[in-house]
């Protein structure tokens, strides 16, 4: 889901946005209307003021103003922004080990990135063959291939600051939902629908939502090969291959950087020195880290899952097209908040030297125990919920075991907001 535009302190956000936002290729719109970039009060440390809300998307009112990042347009009228919420965490502003946030990078940012490019580039090879030759067999190869590029990504929600946000490749690939009334009237329409012309797009018209629109349908996720039309399969071919240009840039502006600008890993795991004015103190970039990971886990718990289920709507769930939000969203999402505390990259075998569990070890043992058993009760109380999560949502028979899903996961968030924080 394309996100508020995060950051810890209003200098993070702007610094990056003042140096690249004018460089890299993706779409600068926010995607889904925008909320107002959380504010974390920073008390004990070095960290600035947290960043203000950022502008809302069409249909809703922004956050209070601020250069927290434009929010895109709403999908079909979506809402817009809510405005900034705050939060007070109670940080130490003690933590000064930089080889974490580095090791994080090359074991967990990078190796990530890299698989979600391969996979996006092995959607649009799969879209290709589908075109070039439709039937049951290679659509669902691109079904397959979508649903692991859609599980590589939300696996980067942890670390979805910097070019992420900043550069608008978030919004480009990930906007929820997507506005099925502009998709429809693109495939009505005789307008170009190749690479090029899919990158001029609104980001609600584009990315993972519009592929999985137009490859699964509304009924079902079974959308047979004789519905596609002609002018379908041109547009899924554009929308592959923009798809894989903007993961590709993405792994770019971490690895080598955009228009002669330092690449980000470079940015981040230089936190402290001289010159950094994104991350002054090593502290700043363990905030970034850590903000993140929280994120991810109110993303997943509150955003995704419990909204879902107060309201009872299925067409709330993000990936409610191909039914597969439980697996592909909800469980990465969770996967991603842990990679992030334990310095792990499970789908590559790649394990940080050292992490902020192992920072959390060091001071007290019981609270980095504490959080991994409560990771681990998260995890297998998602997993206690039947499948597909579309039809278990209205499913009375399944209640408890979306409320112990979500009471679990907010127990992860909690733990790490009230007894990490105060340590780093």
């Amino acid at each position: 889901m394309a996100k508020k535009f995060k950051a810890v302190e209003l200098f993070l956000a702007v610094g990056l946005a003042v140096s690249v936002a004018a460089c890299g290729p993706a779409a600068t719109d926010g995607g889904e209307g925008g909320e107002g970039a959380s504010t974390e009060s920073v008390e004990g440390g070095e960290g600035g003021e947290g960043g203000e809300g950022g502008e809302g998307g069409e249909g809703g009112e922004g956050g209070e103003g601020g250069e927290g990042g434009e929010g895109g347009e709403g999908g079909e009228g979506g809402e817009g922004g809510e405005g900034a919420s705050t939060e007070d965490f109670k940080w130490a502003g003690t933590f000064d080990n930089v080889e974490i946030l580095s090791e994080f990078t090359e074991n967990v940012v990078l190796p990530q990135y890299g698989q979600f490019s391969g996979e996006t580039a092995a959607l649009s090879t799969a879209i290709d063959a589908f075109v070039a030759s439709p039937s049951d067999a290679t659509l669902d190869a691109v079904k397959s291939e979508w649903a692991a590029a859609r599980t590589s990504w939300e696996q980067t929600e942890t670390f979805a600051f910097g070019p992420a946000g900043a550069l608008g490749f978030d919004g480009a690939m990930d906007s929820w939902p997507v506005n099925k009334t502009d998709i429809d009237a693109i495939l009505a329409s005789d307008d170009a629908v190749d690479e090029a012309a899919v990158a001029g797009l609104g980001d609600t018209e584009r990315g993972m939502h519009a592929i999985e629109y137009i490859i699964f349908g509304t009924e079902g996720a079974n959308k047979p090969v004789a519905d596609f039309s002609d002018r379908e399969l041109a547009f899924l071919q554009g929308l592959g291959a923009d798809l894989a240009t903007q993961a590709a840039a993405l792994l770019s502006s971490w690895t080598d950087g955009v228009n002669g600008q330092a690449p980000y890993s470079e940015v981040f795991t230089t936190a402290g020195t001289d010159g950094n004015n994104i991350y002054p103190t090593v502290f700043a970039g363990s905030q970034e880290l850590l903000v993140g990971i929280i994120d991810s886990l109110t993303e997943v718990g509150e955003d995704k899952l419990e909204a879902a289920f107060i309201d009872q709507d299925v067409t709330s769930l993000e990936s409610y097209f191909s039914q597969q939000t439980l697996q592909n969203d909800l469980t990465s999402n969770l996967q991603s908040a842990e990679n992030g505390y334990i310095g792990s990259f499970p789908g590559g075998s790649s394990q940080a030297a050292v992490s902020i569990s192992d920072y959390i070890a060091g001071i007290d043992p019981a609270v980095d125990s504490e959080v991994k058993a409560s990771i681990a009760d998260a995890k297998a109380a998602l997993a206690a919920i039947p499948l597909p999560l579309e039809e278990s949502l209205v499913d009375p028979e399944a209640k408890d075991e979306i409320e112990a899903a979500v009471e679990a996961i907010l127990t992860v968030k909690d733990t790490i907001s009230e007894k990490v924080i105060p340590l780093i």
